[in-house]
């Protein structure tokens, strides 16, 4: 079982940065789906002009896992650190899951959660699922991409019995493959994937699609605020597509 980091300067000062980029959950659900918006159509509509010669669109194609992986490491951070803030039964059960004397850790300017998240690597999904699985009782990812939404809105209606299993029943297999090619293409400037068009479109649909849906099932067991669709009459949580994100009928609108 993983232990507590030692509390080294560096370490402190960047989870002291990684605190002050971090906001509430609604507002940091909000900042996942603009990161990913901002790159997501970037990519789409050079693709549409045909704006890559084709070398660049395999650097193009290599970076875009980088991208992915990287947004659902700094959502799951953030989740992480506000549940485990915000939720005292979930931080003891971490406590005790990790073997931790609490009476002997000393935190200097940083709080235990922020500590705990260095821990465990959210790049890598046995991590992810060892963090997690004790707020769940369950394999984490298993029950977020199996467990069916009774009503919520998907591409602008409102949809039945929505899950991510539902849509992509392969989801752990191209999971597993998107941490696998970022993971290579970070650490290993020679590989050079071969192009897969339906990959990266699975790829980028399942990371856009899991952190949300672990937004709606902590909002529900945390009484949190959540997206919606309303048509006046029925309200229900919303969950963007890629579609949504590539639309141009939409703005954002700041909170004041």
């Amino acid at each position: 079982m993983k232990k507590p980091r030692k509390q080294t300067k560096r370490l402190i000062n960047e989870l002291i940065n990684l605190r002050k980029s971090r906001k509430s959950i609604d507002e940091f659900n909000f900042n996942f789906l603009l990161n990913f918006c901002e790159n997501c159509r970037l990519m789409h509509e050079h693709l549409n002009k045909n704006f890559f010669s084709e070398d660049l669109f395999k650097i193009a194609y290599r970076q875009y896992f980088v991208f992915l992986v990287s947004c659902w490491e700094t959502f799951f951070r953030d989740m992480f650190v506000y549940i485990h803030s915000s939720d005292e039964q979930s931080i003891n059960d971490l406590i005790k899951k990790m073997k931790i004397d609490n009476d002997s850790i000393r935190l200097k300017n940083i709080t235990l959660p922020e500590l705990l998240s260095k821990s465990f690597n959210f790049q890598n999904k046995k991590d992810l699922e060892s963090a997690y699985n004790n707020i769940w009782g369950s394999n984490f990812l298993n029950y977020v991409c199996d467990t069916k939404i009774e009503f919520c809105g998907l591409n602008g209606k409102f949809t039945k019995n929505f899950s991510v299993k539902s849509l992509f029943p392969d989801w752990r297999k191209i999971t597993d493959k998107t941490f696998d090619i970022r993971h290579k293409v970070v650490h290993d400037a020679n590989y050079r994937p071969k192009i897969d068009t339906n990959l990266i479109q699975k790829s980028e649909a399942l990371f856009l699609l899991i952190p949300q849906l672990v937004t709606y099932f902590a909002a529900i067991r945390f009484k949190l605020k959540q997206l919606i669709l309303s048509n006046g009459e029925y309200a229900v949580p919303y969950v963007f597509s890629v579609k949504d994100i590539l639309s141009d009928d939409w703005v954002v609108v700041e909170k004041k």
